[in-house]
């Protein structure tokens, strides 16, 4: 596996990523399709903000971007293709923000994540701080936790 920065061209892969892994959750495709705009990787960010992907044989296997815009910066996307889950690439990508983050002088990063990946991020240190509500078709309980990983430990 090998880390590097994202490309504009990288963008098509980091979409299909997006979507292939949040449906990896068992999400209905109609929720899917409904959160299809606010999982898109924006193009003009991938220069512009801290965006990593993982390769494996050449092909982009998952990815993370930071954005450094928010304080405390957020960790805004980390995907990664569901038949690679278990193999230490989300934990690459995410040791890849820390870093970067902490080189920067951030200290914390603030993540909205998806109820099912707290507690991947909690293996890392970090922290639930609130929760969101973020009811979908049979879960009208569903809340997203909002979490903040020290950088430190990068």
């Amino acid at each position: 596996m090998h880390i590097r920065s994202a490309l504009p061209r990288d963008v098509p892969a980091l979409d299909r990523i997006a979507l292939e892994a949040k449906a990896h959750w068992g999400y209905s495709q109609a929720q899917i399709d409904s959160w299809r705009a606010d999982l898109a990787t924006r193009p003009e960010t991938v220069a512009a903000w801290p965006t990593f992907v993982a390769e494996v044989d050449g092909d982009v296997v998952g990815f993370a971007q930071i954005d450094p815009i928010t304080t405390p910066w957020e960790l805004i996307s980390l995907f990664v293709e569901p038949c690679r889950v278990g193999q230490g690439i989300g934990a690459e990508l995410v040791r890849k923000a820390m870093l970067k983050a902490h080189q920067s002088g951030i200290e914390v990063l603030h993540i909205d994540a998806d109820p099912n990946a707290l507690g991947f991020y909690r293996s890392f240190g970090a922290q639930e701080v609130a929760a969101v509500p973020a009811p979908i078709e049979n879960a009208p309980d569903r809340v997203r936790p909002q979490l903040r990983l020290p950088t430190r430990g990068a």
